[in-house]
């Protein structure tokens, strides 16, 4: 798919950047697996992160609803609860002992900060993208399954509705306010309950003081431009919103920039929000599994809502880590 860019200002500006909308999101978790796989989390192609993507996203297909108990039972299955091996690879810390915790019967938050949950929302970016206020909520409910630090929450809420802004080809100047609106709609219902919820208080703002760095292309530059700290995930994930902002000539080339500075899931993340304004094309980093990617970017933007014909998850990733197994599933 070819994407069309009318430019106001010239390209390397911070001025705003429009683009003329290219598949409304379905090329978001393609481009999710390549900066996964650019991050480097598992060697030989995407890791955990797409892995979690992928379920969520076959949730919301299929029902377009998130059930919590659906998830952590899906969750479990590529974690090997039914007597079969596990199939996550690579999984962060913090994912690992959310997994632990769960098989023992308890899936509680966990306290920890991390770049885990911005990493997931990106499919409820896409899924919820004409709906601000849904969007929030739904962003927080998936958040709240994982992780009970507020600024952990909060950047998933971002990635989310930067990927949605990035559906409708916003970029620039006008990505980095439709996001800080957007948090302004929810930003007393997302620290509520949770841990360290002064970190969150003037968010909108901060988002805000981005505006005259959009147009950074250094990692470092935009990790800087967005605070310094790069064990905030707030702050981690502004910034690879600055890196996403700027309408590339070359478009693979912020998502390479964020996952020098924040692995793999910083990769996904703004791998998602380029890919959901540029629609399905190749990337430059191999790996496996990328036609399937590609139609559940497409089911999950304009449907039918319907799996049973697609993979199934566990049989896909099983059958990448030991070549298959004999029979149908």
């Amino acid at each position: 798919m070819t994407d069309l860019e009318t430019l106001s200002g010239d390209e390397d500006s911070g001025g705003a950047l429009y683009t003329v909308v290219a598949g409304e999101g379905d090329g978001f978790l393609l481009a999710l697996a390549a900066g996964d796989t650019a991050g480097g989390a598992w060697d030989l192609g995407y890791s955990a992160t797409t892995e979690q993507a992928t379920i969520i996203a076959y949730e919301l297909i299929a029902n377009r609803e998130m059930d919590i108990s659906r998830l952590i039972v899906a969750m479990l299955e590529l974690d090997g609860a039914s007597d079969e091996e596990p199939v996550f690879r690579a999984e962060s810390p913090e994912f690992r002992m959310w997994l632990d915790r769960a098989h023992a019967g308890n899936p509680a938050p966990g306290a920890e900060r991390s770049l885990d949950a911005s990493a997931r929302a990106p499919v409820v970016g896409v899924a919820y993208r004409k709906d601000p206020s849904l969007l929030v909520e739904k962003t927080v409910e998936l958040g709240r399954l994982f992780h009970r630090d507020a600024a952990t929450v909060a950047a998933g809420v971002i990635s989310a509705a930067a990927v949605a802004a990035s559906c409708f080809a916003q970029s620039g100047l006008d990505l980095i306010t439709g996001v800080a609106e957007t948090i302004g709609l929810g930003l007393g219902d997302i620290g509520a309950g949770l841990d360290r919820p002064e970190r969150i208080a003037g968010l909108p703002g901060e988002i805000a003081s981005l505006l005259p760095a959009v147009g950074t292309s250094s990692g470092e530059e935009a990790l800087q431009r967005a605070g310094g700290d790069a064990e905030d995930p707030i702050q981690m994930v502004l910034a690879g919103l600055l890196l996403a902002a700027p309408v590339a000539p070359r478009h693979h080339v912020p998502i390479s920039s964020a996952a020098q500075i924040g692995g793999s899931r910083l990769g996904a993340v703004v791998g998602a929000i380029v890919g959901a304004r540029v629609g399905i094309r190749a990337w430059p980093w191999a790996f496996a599994n990328d036609t399937w990617f590609a139609e559940i970017g497409r089911r999950l933007v304009r449907g039918p809502d319907e799996v049973r014909d697609l993979p199934i998850p566990y049989a896909v990733e099983q059958h990448l880590m030991s070549g298959g197994r004999p029979g149908f599933h």
